[in-house]
């Protein structure tokens, strides 16, 4: 068993880092930034930096929106909660002004989480952390970084997480207080006791991965 280190702890990866302090930044100003610089993506980590990196290009959307549409097929068939993209970001702490913000390229949120939720927490980035998340590694990515972020996630509660390595055509599987499960070219992902019924088929995930490894 594992025991994930304090986020704090582990800068958030990113291209660029700017400075510390800048938790300041409300919700409505990093929107801002956002729609101001289109194609970059950007994050605040625990120790306050303004994270940025470039929006995923290639398969990665293409691979988001097959996963993101099976969830939400899944939850409008009867799994309920909030299915989300990857333009969605979490304020993942206690404390809704200063917490890291982050934005999984897929996420869910169960109706639980929603019931207990005020108006102010789902409005903007969502001041509570997700159920579920996955983030998608593309070759640019470096593996080690984005289990860096999977760490960040589990350690805020995120109860399941799949990290899709489009490279080795693999998948790290992320539970609660245990080692990543590592799955080769798995055919379906288990929605498990988390998003349960829930069995994405991986078929098209994979011939995107080898069209793209090929290039």
């Amino acid at each position: 068993m594992t025991t994930t280190a304090p986020a704090d702890a582990q800068p958030l990866p990113g291209l660029i880092r700017i400075g510390c302090g800048l938790n300041a930044i409300t919700d409505e100003e990093l929107e801002r930034i956002c729609e101001a610089n289109p194609g970059w993506k950007f994050e605040l980590d625990a120790g306050g930096a303004l994270v940025i990196n470039a929006r995923p290009y290639g398969e990665v959307p293409d691979v988001c929106t097959e996963i993101g549409a099976q969830v939400g097929n899944w939850r409008v068939r009867g799994g309920g909660g909030r299915a989300r993209d990857s333009s969605a970001g979490y304020r993942i702490s206690d404390d809704p002004d200063s917490g890291p913000l982050l934005e999984p390229d897929v996420s869910w949120v169960s109706p639980e989480r929603l019931a207990a939720a005020t108006r102010e927490d789902v409005k903007g980035a969502m001041s509570f952390n997700p159920d579920f998340v996955v983030e998608i590694r593309s070759p640019s990515d470096r593996l080690r970084d984005q289990q860096t972020k999977m760490d960040i996630w589990m350690h805020y509660g995120v109860r399941l997480g799949w990290l899709v390595d489009l490279d080795a055509c693999n998948v790290w599987i992320y539970r609660p207080d245990q080692d990543p499960q590592l799955l080769e070219r798995p055919a379906t992902l288990d929605g498990e006791d988390v998003l349960v019924g829930l069995e994405v088929d991986c078929a098209e995930i994979w011939r995107l991965a080898d069209e793209a490894n090929r290039d």
